[in-house]
């Protein structure tokens, strides 16, 4: 290594020479794209899938020790009561062995822990004199030689859960973006593991009582023949919400006082005097459901959108099956309330494509939109347009006026530019103060037409912030596709537009 160049470990040979130099947006898009479709694999995995949380750790932990070239990758959960780490699973890539079961308490050291909580990805280039890890030396840090620490704290239903530690053995050595931006990837799945786990977990808890349930229906079949009541009883008496209706019409026969709370049925609607037609969203996914129930004698776990008495919407998980009662035919089903994890899920799936603080769609959302929109255009012959704009003097207003101030400019940018554009454009925040927006079937004109009007409009009136009126104004490069070009090409050809505008003095639209 000669005198004064850098250390660096774990950059793929190809980008060696951007050590030096911040890696373009089209650099980290293109290093980044083999690792997502990685990560896309572990996400379809079959350890994932069977609900085998440890295989998919391990094979998680395995990835990125090749992938970002590092001695030691572990996954650790927050214990309860939020004083302690446990180790889930460490990978060695020296010795390729995995172990697990080791702990670390906020004692050891209470910034780490405040960083945990407070920021996405920890890159400490020195972890012994970082002052997030500095006080992990002793017990930690010198007796496993570790010189440099890429921390991804994991994240479930809005809180802190655990993190993905990434640890480099030897000399201090400086993270890339890309790297930070993998590890912030990687522990995205941890979340979406440990929440398979969470859904396994609840399944296997219906499944257990289900089962229970089953066996003692059949155990006991003779005596609730000899005795309604004690059916009755035990109708009313199950933990899970239970509803029976015939098989001819439909009509409720039993419901006991779970399924009455969840579908607020009142007490005044008695037995018999209700369809439960009325409880679906779609009479469809009613028939379906009574079909299949029909054929083949039972449906489990199916997820259904359904509705309160009172017209409330609910997504319920119905496992029902066909029992003689009274000496007909009729359905038993049990509801089980998964509104609250479709909520979660919904969130996720936003999570996944829009800056949290713009409302704007993410850089990742915006290539996965674009790649679908180049095709149209290509196969249909269809025009495309990108623009890109940022802030005008963003920096001074952050320095002069502080960050949340800065942060409110932006969120009026974006709501401004939503308003200018149609539904079927695209706008994503590209990084820091910059935007794009994608214009499908739209002529570089029109685009520059409309990005004109955005402009004005900014600079119009001063945006009010909590520190008063800011004056604030744009500039932005608009090009049309040249029928050749990437994506990535054509925001690297709006930026030198953008570019142009601001050496010709800011506040202006250039064509590209």
């Amino acid at each position: 290594m000669t005198s004064g160049s850098h250390f660096v470990l774990g950059l793929p040979d190809p980008l060696m020479t951007l050590v030096d130099d911040a890696p373009s947006s089209r650099q980290v898009e293109d290093l980044l794209q083999p690792h997502r479709r990685l990560i896309a694999r572990l996400r379809r995995s079959e350890a994932l899938s069977t609900g085998d949380v440890e295989a998919a750790l391990r094979q998680m932990t395995e990835l990125a020790s090749t992938v970002l070239r590092v001695e030691r990758v572990s996954v650790w959960r927050l214990c309860e009561g939020g004083g302690r780490i446990e180790c889930l699973d460490l990978y060695s890539r020296r010795t390729g062995s995995h172990e697990k079961g080791m702990s670390l308490g906020i004692r050891q050291g209470p910034t780490y822990f405040a960083a945990l909580d407070t920021e996405r990805c920890i890159a400490a280039h020195d972890a012994r004199t970082d002052p997030r890890t500095t006080e992990l030396f002793q017990t930690y840090l010198e007796p496993l030689g570790i010189g440099a620490m890429l921390d991804a704290p994991v994240f479930l239903h809005g809180q802190m859960v655990g993190v993905v530690c990434h640890e480099h053995v030897g000399a201090p050595r400086y993270w890339r973006l890309w790297e930070e931006l993998l590890a912030g990837t990687l522990s995205d799945f941890v979340a979406h593991v440990m929440e398979a786990e969470e859904r396994a977990v609840a399944q296997a808890e219906v499944a257990r009582y289900r089962a229970h349930l089953e066996a003692l229906v059949e155990a006991r079949t003779k005596e609730l023949r000899a005795s309604e009541q004690s059916f009755r009883d035990l109708f009313e008496a199950s933990p899970t919400a239970l509803v029976l209706s015939r098989v001819p019409d439909g009509r409720l026969v039993l419901i006991n006082s779970r399924a009455r709370q969840m579908m607020q049925l009142p007490s005044s609607v008695g037995n018999g005097e209700i369809d439960t037609a009325r409880f679906y969203e779609s009479l469809e996914d009613r028939d379906r459901i009574l079909e299949d129930v029909r054929c083949q004698g039972f449906v489990d776990g199916r997820e259904t959108r359904m509705r309160t008495f009172d017209g409330q919407p609910r997504w319920c998980q119905i496992s029902a099956r066909v029992i003689t009662y009274d000496g007909e035919m009729h359905i038993a089903a049990g509801l089980n309330d998964v509104s609250g994890l479709k909520d979660i899920e919904q969130r996720l799936r936003e999570a996944a494509m829009k800056d949290p603080l713009t409302g704007a769609f993410n850089r990742r959302h915006l290539f996965d939109v674009g790649a679908g929109e180049l095709e149209r255009a290509r196969r249909y012959d269809r025009s495309l347009a990108v623009a890109i704009f940022d802030a005008d003097h963003f920096k001074q207003k952050n320095d002069r006026h502080g960050h949340a101030v800065g942060d409110e400019i932006l969120v009026l940018l974006s709501k401004i530019a939503r308003s200018q554009l149609r539904q079927s454009d695209v706008l994503a925040r590209f990084g820091g103060e910059e935007f794009v927006v994608l214009f499908p079937e739209t002529s570089l004109d029109d685009a520059f037409s409309v990005t004109e009007r955005l402009r004005e409009r900014v600079a119009a009136a001063p945006v009010e912030t909590a520190a008063g009126p800011v004056a604030q104004t744009i500039s932005a490069g608009v090009v049309a596709w040249d029928r050749s070009e990437s994506l990535a090409q054509m925001i690297e050809r709006a930026d030198r537009a953008l570019y142009r505008a601001k050496e010709s003095g800011r506040n202006r639209t250039e064509r590209g």
